[in-house]
C-alpha cells in the first residue's frame, strides 16, 4: 500500500511547501554557453534533486548498452510518493543522439520549473497539479558521439551502440520483435516505464526539421479509422505547441530534407497510444540537429512557452475515480467515450484522466466483475477537466430486489444532475469490519477525492514509526478560517487496542461526506461547521493489536498495542507545567501542536473499554454544568445507554473514577491538559465495554451511536459566541482571552477574532482583554434553545508613524507622482502572469494560495455566502494586519457585482498576486502597503459568474444573481429582504473606514461617480469627479471620452459620466458607499465587451494596471488629521465640516479622514462642550497633505447662566437643611418629644397623606409606646422639614 497522504496539495492546488517565497538569489544559474555532455548532465541533474528535493527527485529507469543512466527527473510537489489524482506528464528528448538541441532544452526545462516555483504563478500551479517527468536524454551514448555544429546528423550519433534507431524500435500492437534487449535496452527501460506510469499526455523531442506529428498522421496503411478516432484531439495538441512557437507557426520554415526523417510502425509515439494509454506528440523545433553552442538561448527562448503551454493540456477532458460500492478504487478500469473507438484503463487508483476536446460525451467506466455505469451528456469545457467519479457494483440478485428508492444510484456531483429519491436510512456503504492503517489511509485518500468540495486531508504529524496521523476536515471551503464557524473535532485510537474509536470515526466521515446535500442535518452541519475528524491518533498500537487479533494471541489483549511503539500510555503522555518537554512522545507532541494551532470549542474521544460520557475531575462548578448539559445530550440521543451494562461509567461526576483498566498515570491525560491548557472542552465517549469489539457488532454500534454524534456536533452552536474587534478599526482581534467569572478556563479568539464559549444555561459576568487594549466585560443569560451573541469592542493606545517613517511616505508619493514616476515603477515590477478565466473553485483555490504564500500581509476572510452557498471571498493586503494604525489609508477594490462582467474578477486577482510578489522586493510597493490598508473583494456575484459564458460581449445570462435580481439595484439602507450577496458587502460597508471604493465593470469605457439616483446632487460632487478623472487620465484611452462600443457618436469629456447620466437607477452600490459607509465610490467600465476572450485579458491588464495603482497613491493624498483638546486628549465626537457641506467624523482617538480635490479648503471643527474652530488648508496633486492637529483653545466652554443659577440654588439648600438638622439635634430632644406626642395624635392623618405620597415617609419612624422617649430616632431632610410645616 503506497503513502499518499499529500493529495490535499493537488486538490486544492495549495502545496505545503510553498509556505514561503524561497530564495533563489544563490542558485546557479545557466549560462547557455555549452552543452553538457554525460558527466557534466548527470552532475547538474543530480545538484538539482538535492537542492530542490522537496519538489524533484531523480531515478533511473535503466542504462543504456554503454552503461550509461537514463536518468528521469520527476518534478511535483512530494516527489518521493504516488499521488492519485496527478496527471503523469513527460518529454522525452535525445532520442536520436545527434539530436542535441531537444536534450538541452529539457535541461533548461527542469532548472526553469525548479527555480521558479513559489516565484511565478503558473509554473507553481503547473508543478501542484501535476506529476511531471523529464528524460533530458534517452540515447546519451549517441550523443557523446555526435559533433557540434553538425547540423544534418549521422548515423553513428543517431543510432544507439548497438546501431539501431531507438524510436522506430518500439514494438507494434502484438508483432514479435526479433532483437534482443540487450541490443536495445534503452527501449526496454523506456516501454516498462511507459506501461507502469500510465502517463495521460506526452510529448517526445526531435530535430532536423521544424513541425509536429501524431500517431497515423502519414496516412500510413497501418492506420485505420479505429486508430485515428482521436485525429481531432491530437491536432489540437500539436497546434497548442506550434503556435507558441515562433518558428512553427511558419508555413515553410525553409528546412532542407531530413535524410533520416521517416514515420510509420515502430515509432514511440505510436507505442504510447496503441500500449500505454498516453497521447503523444512528436515536436522537431529546429532545422539543425546540433546548432552551435551560440544559439542555445535563442532556441530555449522559442520554445519556452510552448513547453508550458502544451503541459496545461494534461487538464483538459474528463478525470475522475472509478470505485467499488465499499470506497475503493478500482485500478484497469475501462474508460469509453461513445463514438470515439479508444478506451484507456485507471491507475493503481483508481483515478483516470481522458483527454477529450470541448462537447457533450456519453462516458462508460466498466471493469470485469461489475456492472458497467454510463454517465450520458457529459459536458466538457475549454481547458478545465470535468470530475465524473464513478461507482460500479456488483451484480448480485439482491441488488434487483431492493425498491427504487433505496438503490445506490451513482450520479456525477460535478454535473447537479438531479438524483434518485434517497434512503430513509443512511448512505452508508463503508465496510464495518477492523481497517489496517494502509487500507485507512487509502479510504481517507478516496474520500478527499471524491468530495474535494468539502473535505480537506492533512497530517498532523507522524508516529515513532512514521506513520501518518491523519485529519479529515469537512466543511464548506474546508481548510480556510471562516468567520462564524465553529471548529469541533474527534479523536479516535488513543490507545492502539481501542478499535472501535477508528472504526466508527471512519464512518463517520463518510456518513458526512455521502450524505451532504441529501440529510438536511448534515448538509446544515457541514455548511456551519468546521468538522475535523482525526480517525487514529495511535497507529502503531492498533497495527500491533490488530496482528494479535488476528493471530488469536493467547494473552492479555488489553495490553497488547495500548500504548505506543514505546509502549508509552499516550493519554497519560500530555505535559504539566513542571514536566519536562522530551517525555512528550511524537503522537501527543503532533496532536499538542495540532489543538494549539485551531480554535477547537468541544472535542471528543471515542474510546472502548467502558460505555458513558466522562469529563476531567477538579473543574469549576460552572464548567462542571456545562460538561453535565453535554453529557445528558449526548445520552438522550443515543440508543445505545437506555440499556444499562455493567461497564458504564457513573454520570455523576464525583463518582466516575471507574477506569480500572488504565494504568497508572504517569502524566496530565488528555482531558486535564485541555480543560486547562487549551481552550477546547474535551470528553471522552466510551462506546463499547470491550476494547476489540467483534466485527460484525460494529454496525450496531454505528447505527445506535451516529445520531448522538451529530448531536455532539451540533451543540457547539447553542453556547455564547461573538466577536471581539478593535474599537478604531472594527477588525477582529487575534487570540483575545475571554474570561467568565468564576471560571479558570480561558478562551481565546480566532485569527479573525471570533470565539466561542460553550456554557450550561444560566447568567454570567464575560470580560475580553488583550494585549495593548482595555479589558471590557459584559454580563449574558444563557437560554437552552439559543445562542447567544456577545461583541467586545475593545480600544487601545493609538499608534503614530514616526516623523521619519511620515516623511519616507512624502517623498515616496512625491516620486511616484513626478512625470513617469508611476510608469517607472510598475514597469519595473516582478509580472504575475495569473490571468486566466477562473471558476468559482479555482478562484477560491488561487486565493488560499496567496495566503498560504504570503501569510504576513494577506488575510483572506468571508464576508458571507451567496444564493447558491458560494463564499464570497474578501482578500485583506496590509503590512501590519494585526495592529492597525489610527487614520490609516483603506481602500476598497471590488469586482463581479454582475455576473457577466468577467474581466474584473481575473484584473483584481492580477492586481493582489503584483502587490503580494513584489512586496520585500519593491520598496515603493513595500512602502505602499505598510502604510495602506487594501481590501479587495473579486466576485460579489459569483453565482452568476458561474453562469456566464466567455466570448459572449452583451448577453444577460449571469448578470443577475441567482434569484434573478441586479445586484446593483438592491442597496437600500434597512433594506430587511436584501439579497445575500448584497447583505454581505452592505455589512462590509456599515463597517465604514475606508477612504475610497473603485468597482471595476464592463460593456463600456468610461468612469463614473455618484450618484446614480435620478436628481440627486452630492454635496462633495467636485471630489468625485477629480477621482473618475485619476482613474480615467491614467488608463490609455478612457480619457479620450470615445465609448468605442455604443451607439452614440458623442464624445464624453475626459472620459467620466456622472452614474445618473451614463445608467440611472436607484439601489446602486457606489450610493450606498457614499450615502451609509461615506466612503466615495468609482465605478470603472474596463472595455466594451463584458466576457471578452480570455486572450484579450493581458491586454486588458496592461491598460488598467497604472489606474489601479494611481488609484492606491491617491488614498495617501488624503486630508487627514486629528483632534484634540488644550492637554492633548482626543476628542473623539468631534465633527470636521468641509466646505460647509461635507461633514467627517473623528473616531474613538479623534483622528479624521477624507479624499478632497486639490485646492484651498476651509474646515469647521465642532464638537459638544468645545468652541468652533476654523482653519484653512490647501491640498495639492502631487505631493503628500500632512496630518494636521486642531487642538481647542479651552477644555469648555462656560456653563450656561441659567443651569450655574439652578446648581448654586440646588447648593444653598443643601446647607439650610444641614444647617437645621444640626440645630435640632442640639436642643437636647425637648422639642421633639413635644413634636412626637403630637404627631401620635395625628397619626391616622399622616399615614392617609402618607398612604397618598410615593415615600410613605414615617412608616416606620414613630416610637412604639415601649420605647423611650429619650432614645434618638433618625429622618431625612424632607422628612423632619415636613413634620414641623405640619405643627406649625
Amino acid at each position: 500500500m503506497y503513502i499518499l497522504w499529500l493529495i490535499l496539495s493537488h486538490i486544492l492546488i495549495i502545496p505545503q511547501p510553498i509556505l514561503g517565497l524561497r530564495d533563489t538569489s544563490t542558485v546557479n544559474e545557466e549560462t547557455y554557453q555549452g552543452y553538457y555532455n554525460y558527466a557534466a548532465m548527470t552532475d547538474r541533474l543530480q545538484s538539482f534533486s538535492l537542492k530542490y528535493s522537496h519538489i524533484c527527485s531523480l531515478a533511473t529507469t535503466g542504462q543504456s548498452v554503454e552503461g550509461r543512466e537514463l536518468w528521469v527527473m520527476r518534478i511535483t510537489t512530494n516527489p518521493s510518493t504516488d499521488v492519485p489524482g496527478k496527471p503523469r506528464f513527460k518529454y522525452v528528448g535525445n532520442i536520436h543522439g545527434d539530436e542535441a538541441l531537444s536534450r538541452q532544452v529539457l535541461l533548461y526545462l527542469i532548472e526553469y520549473l525548479l527555480t521558479q516555483y513559489g516565484r511565478e504563478v503558473r509554473v507553481t500551479e503547473l508543478v501542484n497539479r501535476t506529476d511531471i517527468y523529464i528524460m533530458a536524454s534517452m540515447n546519451p551514448d549517441g550523443f557523446e558521439r555526435a559533433v557540434e555544429g553538425d547540423c544534418a546528423g549521422s548515423a553513428e550519433g543517431r543510432e544507439n551502440a548497438k546501431h539501431y534507431d531507438l524510436d522506430k524500435s518500439f514494438p507494434d500492437r502484438d508483432e514479435p520483435s526479433s532483437e534482443t534487449s540487450d541490443d536495445k535496452p534503452e527501449v526496454t527501460a523506456v516501454t516498462r516505464w511507459i506501461l507502469e506510469k500510465k502517463f495521460v499526455l506526452s510529448g517526445s523531442l526531435h530535430g532536423g526539421s521544424v513541425g509536429a506529428s501524431f500517431p497515423f498522421d502519414d496516412s500510413s496503411s497501418s492506420a485505420s479509422p479505429g486508430l485515428t478516432a482521436d485525429e481531432a484531439l491530437f491536432h489540437h495538441l500539436a497546434q497548442t505547441y506550434t503556435e507558441n512557437h515562433p518558428n512553427m507557426r511558419l508555413d515553410d520554415p525553409g528546412c532542407p530534407v531530413d535524410p533520416y526523417k521517416s514515420f510509420g510502425n515502430g515509432g514511440m509515439q505510436h507505442f504510447n497510444y496503441l500500449k500505454g494509454n498516453c497521447f503523444e506528440v512528436s515536436f522537431k523545433f529546429s532545422c539543425c540537429k546540433y546548432p552551435p553552442a551560440s544559439q542555445l538561448y535563442t532556441e530555449w527562448t522559442n520554445n519556452k512557452e510552448a513547453l508550458l503551454t502544451y503541459m496545461q493540456r494534461a487538464h483538459i477532458g474528463v478525470r475522475g475515480f472509478v470505485m467499488t460500492r465499499s470506497g475503493f478504487g478500482l485500478p484497469d478500469a475501462t474508460i469509453s467515450v461513445s463514438g470515439i473507438d479508444h478506451n484507456i484503463t485507471t491507475w493503481m487508483f483508481g483515478d483516470y484522466y481522458r483527454l477529450l476536446l470541448p462537447g457533450r460525451y456519453d462516458i462508460t467506466a466498466s471493469s470485469p466483475g461489475y456492472l458497467s455505469n454510463t454517465v450520458k451528456n457529459v459536458p466538457v469545457i475549454e481547458g478545465k477537466a470535468t470530475l465524473l467519479n464513478f461507482t460500479l457494483e456488483e451484480p448480485v440478485e439482491e441488488t434487483l430486489m431492493l425498491d427504487s428508492s433505496e438503490q445506490h444510484i451513482v450520479v456525477n456531483e460535478a454535473l447537479s444532475t438531479p438524483g434518485p429519491p434517497t434512503s430513509k436510512y443512511p448512505i452508508q456503504t463503508l465496510d464495518f469490519r477492523h481497517h489496517g492503517y494502509d487500507e485507512m489511509e487509502m479510504l481517507l485518500q478516496l474520500f478527499s477525492a471524491v468530495h474535494p468540495s468539502i473535505t480537506y486531508l492533512n497530517s498532523a504529524g507522524q508516529s515513532v514509526q512514521g506513520r501518518n496521523l491523519y485529519v479529515m476536515e469537512i466543511s464548506t471551503n474546508a481548510g480556510v478560517v471562516q468567520q462564524g464557524k465553529p471548529e469541533v473535532m474527534f479523536v479516535g485510537n488513543l490507545h492502539g487496542n481501542e478499535f472501535i474509536g477508528r472504526e466508527i470515526l471512519l464512518n463517520l466521515v463518510e456518513y458526512l461526506c455521502r450524505n451532504y446535500g441529501k440529510d438536511p442535518l448534515v448538509t446544515h452541519l457541514v455548511n456551519s461547521t468546521r468538522i475535523h475528524i482525526m480517525p487514529s491518533m495511535n497507529p502503531d498500537g492498533y497495527e500491533l493489536a490488530l496482528e494479535a487479533h488476528k493471530e488469536r494471541f493467547s494473552g492479555d489483549l488489553s495490553i497488547i498495542g495500548h500504548g505506543n511503539s514505546h509502549r508509552v500510555d499516550l493519554n497519560t503522555n500530555f505535559p504539566e507545567h513542571s514536566q519536562p518537554k522530551n517525555t512528550v512522545e511524537a503522537e501527543t507532541r503532533a496532536v499538542i501542536h495540532w489543538i494549539k494551532a485551531h480554535s477547537f470549542v468541544l472535542s471528543a474521544s471515542i474510546r472502548g473499554g467502558f460505555r458513558g460520557v466522562v469529563y476531567p475531575s477538579s473543574l469549576d462548578s460552572i464548567d462542571e454544568n456545562m460538561f453535565k448539559s453535554v453529557a445528558e445530550a449526548y445520552y438522550m440521543q443515543s440508543q445505545a445507554f437506555q440499556e444499562p451494562q455493567a461497564c458504564d461509567v457513573p454520570r455523576t461526576r464525583e463518582k466516575k473514577g471507574t477506569r480500572r483498566h488504565r494504568p497508572i498515570a504517569t502524566g496530565t491525560d488528555m482531558l486535564t491538559w485541555a480543560y486547562h491548557g487549551t481552550d477546547t472542552l474535551a470528553v471522552n465517549i466510551g462506546l463499547s465495554c470491550e476494547l476489540l469489539p467483534p466485527e460484525d457488532s460494529l454496525s450496531e454500534f454505528w447505527e445506535k451511536n451516529h445520531r448522538a454524534l451529530l448531536q455532539f456536533i451540533q451543540q457547539v452552536h447553542m453556547f455564547v459566541r461573538g466577536m471581539v474587534t478593535d474599537g478604531h478599526s472594527g477588525k477582529g482581534i487575534a487570540n483575545a482571552t475571554v474570561m467568565v467569572e468564576e471560571s479558570r478556563h480561558q478562551v481565546h479568539t480566532s485569527s479573525t477574532g471570533q470565539y466561542w464559549r460553550p456554557l450550561a444555561p444560566g447568567s454570567y459576568h464575560l470580560t475580553a482583554s488583550a494585549p495593548g487594549y482595555t479589558p471590557m466585560s459584559a454580563s449574558v443569560r444563557v437560554l437552552e434553545t439559543r445562542v447567544e451573541q456577545v461583541d467586545f469592542k475593545l480600544t487601545r493606545d493609538a499608534l503614530q508613524l514616526s516623523e521619519g517613517e511620515q516623511k519616507d511616505l512624502e517623498k515616496l508619493v512625491e516620486k511616484l507622482l513626478a512625470p513617469g514616476g508611476l510608469d517607472q515603477l510598475i514597469r519595473s515590477l516582478l509580472p504575475a502572469q495569473t490571468l486566466e478565466y477562473r471558476t468559482y473553485r479555482e478562484r477560491a483555490e488561487f486565493l488560499r494560495g496567496l495566503t498560504l504564500n504570503f501569510p504576513r500581509i494577506t488575510r483572506l476572510y468571508s464576508l458571507g455566502q451567496s444564493t447558491e452557498f458560494r463564499t464570497i471571498w474578501a482578500l485583506e493586503i496590509a503590512g501590519n494586519l494585526e495592529m492597525p494604525q489610527p487614520a490609516e489609508p483603506k481602500i476598497r477594490f471590488v469586482s463581479g457585482v454582475h455576473g457577466d462582467a468577467a474581466v474584473g474578477p481575473e484584473l483584481l486577482l492580477e492586481f493582489a498576486s503584483v502587490l503580494c510578489l513584489n512586496y520585500g522586493r519593491s520598496p515603493a510597493v513595500t512602502k505602499l502597503i505598510d502604510s495602506s490598508r487594501i481590501l479587495i473583494l473579486p466576485c460579489v456575484n459569483p453565482d452568476g459568474r458561474e453562469q456566464a459564458l466567455e466570448g459572449l460581449c452583451s448577453s444577460s445570462v449571469g448578470h443577475t444573481n441567482a434569484h434573478g435580481i441586479d445586484l446593483d439595484t438592491d442597496f437600500f439602507y434597512g433594506n430587511a429582504s436584501a439579497q445575500p450577496e448584497t447583505r454581505a458587502v452592505m455589512d462590509l460597508i456599515y463597517g465604514g473606514g475606508f477612504s475610497l471604493s473603485i468597482v471595476l465593470e464592463g460593456g463600456s469605457l468610461l468612469a463614473t461617480y455618484p450618484y446614480d439616483r435620478p436628481n440627486q446632487h452630492a454635496q462633495n460632487e467636485e471630489t468625485l469627479k477629480y477621482l473618475a478623472s485619476l482613474y480615467a487620465r491614467s488608463h490609455p484611452f478612457m480619457h479620450l471620452g470615445n465609448l468605442r462600443c455604443t451607439k452614440k457618436t458623442e464624445k464624453i469629456p475626459g472620459g467620466i459620466l456622472k452614474g445618473e447620466d451614463f445608467s440611472a437607477h436607484t439601489g446602486s452600490m457606489k450610493d450606498f458607499s457614499l450615502d451609509v459607509g461615506v466612503c466615495p465610490e468609482i465605478t470603472v467600465y474596463t472595455g466594451c465587451c463584458m466576457f471578452p476572450p480570455e486572450h484579450q485579458l493581458f491586454s486588458l491588464w496592461m491598460e488598467n494596471r497604472m489606474p489601479l495603482f494611481r488609484m492606491l497613491v491617491e488614498v495617501h493624498q488624503r486630508l487627514s488629521g486629528v483632534v484634540r483638546d488644550s492637554k492633548g486628549r482626543p476628542v473623539s465626537d468631534a465633527v470636521v465640516v468641509v466646505n460647509g457641506s461635507v461633514n467627517v467624523h473623528a473616531d474613538s482617538q479623534g483622528h479624521f479622514t477624507t479624499l478632497v480635490a486639490p485646492g484651498t479648503h476651509q474646515l469647521q471643527v465642532q464638537a459638544h462642550g468645545y468652541q468652533q474652530v476654523l482653519q484653512q488648508v490647501n491640498i495639492s496633486s502631487d505631493r503628500v497633505t500632512r496630518p494636521i492637529v486642531i487642538d481647542f483653545t479651552a477644555d469648555r466652554t462656560p456653563l450656561n447662566r441659567a443651569v450655574f443659577g439652578i446648581a448654586t440654588a440646588s447648593l444653598i439648600s443643601v446647607l439650610i437643611c444641614t444647617l437645621l438638622i444640626w440645630h435640632l439635634r442640639s436642643t437636647k430632644f425637648s422639642r421633639i418629644r413635644d413634636g412626637v406626642r403630637w404627631l401620635r395624635r395625628k397619626r391616622q392623618d399622616l399615614r392617609m397623606e402618607a398612604m397618598a405620597s410615593e415615600k410613605s415617609p414615617l412608616r416606620q419612624e414613630f416610637l412604639d409606646e415601649s420605647e423611650s422617649e429619650d432614645d434618638p430616632f433618625f429622618v431625612d431632610t424632607e422628612c423632619t422639614v415636613t413634620m414641623f410645616k405640619n405643627k406649625k
